[in-house]
């Protein structure tokens, strides 16, 4: 599902456990984080159900947050953060896309969390 990735170190991305939550409800779900100057960067991703036909997508999510204790939201992961992770994590053939839906659809749980979802 995901490509290779070197050994932990700063700047390199690096596998960690997903919250208890996420592995019940979405099992394949793989988190990666990757420190940055100002903090560290989260990715979580994988394929979720898409409709009542079976169908699958990609989801990626990417937030940022402070190295302090707890962790704080500060900003939004740049551009180029998003794109790294989105090639590194989802497949090449696959288009994804940042979306937002009607105000009244909106939701904003995580402040500084971005999403991208596969469109066919």
């Amino acid at each position: 599902m995901t490509r290779p990735i070197a050994a932990a170190d700063p700047g390199t991305w690096h596998r960690v456990q997903p919250p208890e939550i996420m592995r019940v409800q979405y099992p394949d779900t793989q988190v990666w984080q990757r420190d940055v100057a100002d903090g560290h960067l989260s990715v979580f991703v994988g394929r979720e159900p898409a409709d009542d036909r079976g169908r699958w997508l990609w989801h990626l999510s990417i937030s940022h947050r402070t190295n302090t204790h707890p962790p704080t939201p500060v900003r939004y992961p740049t551009w180029d953060e998003i794109r790294e992770a989105r090639y590194r994590f989802v497949p090449d053939e696959v288009t994804m896309a940042l979306l937002l839906p009607p105000a009244a659809a909106y939701v904003n749980v995580h402040e500084t969390t971005f999403h991208l979802w596969e469109v066919v």
